[in-house]
């Protein structure tokens, strides 16, 4: 039984447990469902209530480092020996301008020294010269045109701190990229006057180490962008960041949905004022619900496996309960594959089930009876179908004869050899024209075709052979549609050339005509070669009259090697047209043989 059976008709225990299995299991994926729903709903909740506090707090501790600098830039007022220095005129003489200078870049070196290491460089420019100190061996001087830059104008014109917080890099070193805190000093005498204006750059490195510090996860990061879409920060692998601020600056909302390369996140941005930087955190869904769907699938599983147990106790339950019309059932499965001599074993409970054991037991015993009779006609029918394919197969294994295959390629070689490339190419075609009609040897084809063949095999054999092989085939051309059976005439003329041309020296010549009374097709194949011995040809009209499955002895076996292929087509055309009809065979030594097929002439 194919094991699709079951599931096309499933027994009544199978539909039970299903049904109770669809149910039980319907119920319980609802409910791991809408728990994993409302769980997720809920996680997620939190998970975004805690990136946001998350980013609050990196936005606070950035306003902080910000502040932190504006505060640095305001140290100048707790020196007030620089201050009165910054308010004298300039000394006349060089050793007073040396000893000014040196006072000046001694206290910016002070500020250099503080613990934060992020401060690379810090400026105290006046109307006319410019004092300035850092942490790089070679200190940066300011652009020849600094005091023409919007920074230095918009200085001189507020006392408000202004942030430049484009990146910018270093000349001296490249790698190092640097914004900056600029403040107006004023005199303490004259808050009115302008007395310099302190510039501090500080490496975007401080800003990375704030920002490391937060671990949002797998395809999750921070981003710091500011007003001119250029990028402070990013901890992002998969997302662009300057693409996800524009997104930001989009939906104008403190958190939202995105999906980038197939992946859905969750975006929260805050934002810093006095710097004008939009701080945004990528979280990725699947890692905000991690554990979510960890506890879904923790719950699933327990829901198979108590559902595998309550499954088990079912199926033993519904088993015990059916056990009687299971085994029934049983019973006509063996009766369905042929066992005709089983029997329902006789049930005492008297129920219906009884009843339907003992009429089906009766109904075996009359089957059983009739399949006798069936059988003996069946095996009729099935031994006549099994000769016809056996003569078949047999003509078509003695008509791919090795020997002919080897010689053939073995004279293409040969003419190959000497250089008459186009006779070896045509003999190639016409070997394949050969090999080509055994696949049709189960059906018929008009006569033409199988003289098509017939031109192909002795064209072959006359390259082989040469002035030794001649032949003629005079068939009217009316008979060219006439159906017959495919490969009847190869085996007749391949008989010829084997026995009647192969042995001889001098020429053997074949002629293949056909003959009509308007009743029968007589194909008739004729050569001049040596004949067949009185014995053997005896030998050979037995075997063709005894069929293909009787075995000879002796010089009779050694015939049967010999005709092979004339008793099969000879087996062919009995068992296709009956007993009239099939080959008959006339032969003299040294006079040669005529072989004549007949046919019905009448069915197309």
């Amino acid at each position: 039984m194919p094991p699709w059976y079951a599931l096309r008709r499933p027994s009544i225990a199978i539909k039970l447990i299903g049904a109770t299995i669809a149910i039980f299991l319907a119920a319980v994926s609802l409910m791991t469902l809408l728990s994993y729903d409302r769980y997720t709903r809920d996680f997620q909740q939190q998970s975004n209530e805690r990136t946001k506090q998350i980013l609050d707090q990196l936005s606070l501790n950035l306003d902080n480092y910000v502040d932190d600098l504006f505060r640095l830039s305001l140290s100048p007022y707790n020196n007030l020996q620089v201050l009165q220095l910054l308010d004298l005129p300039e000394p006349d003489t060089e050793y007073g301008q040396l000893q000014k200078e040196r006072q000046i870049e001694d206290f910016l070196n002070q500020m250099i020294v503080t613990p934060r290491l992020d401060i690379l460089q810090v400026y105290i420019i006046t109307g006319d010269h410019v004092y300035l100190n850092g942490r790089a061996v070679n200190v940066e001087p300011l652009e020849p045109d600094f005091r023409e830059q919007d920074w230095y104008v918009q200085a001189l014109g507020t006392q408000t701190p202004i942030f430049l917080a484009a990146p910018k890099t270093i000349r001296s070193n490249p790698g190092v990229r640097i914004f900056s805190v600029v403040k107006q000093l004023r005199s303490l005498k004259d808050t009115t006057k302008p007395l310099a204006v302190i510039r501090v750059d500080a490496n975007y490195s401080g800003i990375a180490n704030i920002a490391d510090k937060v671990d949002l996860g797998s395809g999750g990061g921070i981003v710091i962008a500011d007003g001119n879409e250029n990028v402070i920060y990013s901890s992002l692998k998969d997302v662009d960041p300057v693409k996800l601020y524009q997104t930001a600056r989009e939906r104008s909302a403190s958190q939202f949905h995105l999906k980038e390369n197939g992946r859905r996140y969750l975006a929260a941005t805050s934002e810093i004022a006095r710097a004008d930087w939009t701080v945004i955190s990528l979280n990725a869904v699947d890692e905000l619900n991690r554990s979510a769907i960890v506890t879904r699938n923790f719950t699933i599983l327990i829901a198979a496996l108590g559902s595998l147990f309550a499954c088990l106790i079912l199926f033993f339950l519904i088993r015990a309960f059916l056990r009687p019309l299971l085994r029934m059932v049983s019973v006509m499965k063996q009766v369905k594959l042929g066992h005709l001599s089983v029997r329902v074993p006789e049930l005492r409970s008297g129920d219906e089930i009884a009843y339907i054991g003992h009429s089906f037991n009766s109904m075996i015993g009359r089957i059983e009876e009739m399949m006798e009779e069936n059988t003996r006609l069946t095996k009729e029918v099935f031994e006549k179908s099994y000769l016809q394919k056996e003569a078949q197969i047999h003509a078509l294994v003695s008509q791919i004869r090795p020997h002919f295959i080897y010689n053939t390629l073995h004279t293409i070689g040969a003419l190959i050899q000497v250089g008459r490339t186009e006779e070896a190419t045509d003999n190639l075609e016409k070997l394949s024209l050969v090999l080509r009609g055994y696949a049709s040897i189960d059906q018929a084809i008009p006569l033409r075709k199988e003289l098509e063949l017939l031109e192909a095999y002795l064209g072959i054999q006359k390259s082989r052979f040469g002035d030794r092989l001649a032949y003629r085939i005079d068939i009217d051309g009316s008979l060219g549609e006439r159906l017959i059976p495919a490969i009847l005439l190869q085996p007749i003329v391949e008989n010829s050339v084997i026995h009647g041309c192969e042995p001889r020296r001098e020429t053997t010549t074949i002629r293949i005509s056909a003959r009509t009374d308007g009743k029968t097709l007589a194909l008739l194949v004729e050569d001049d070669g040596g004949g067949i011995p009185d014995d053997k040809l005896q030998a050979l009209l037995r075997k063709i009259k005894s069929g293909p499955q009787t075995t000879l002895e002796g010089p009779e076996k050694w015939e049967l090697r010999r005709g092979i292929g004339l008793v099969n087509v000879h087996t062919r055309l009995r068992m296709q047209y009956g007993e009239p009809y099939g080959l008959e065979i006339a032969s003299s030594p040294g006079r040669g043989t005529t072989v004549r097929a007949a046919l019905p002439y009448g069915e197309e």
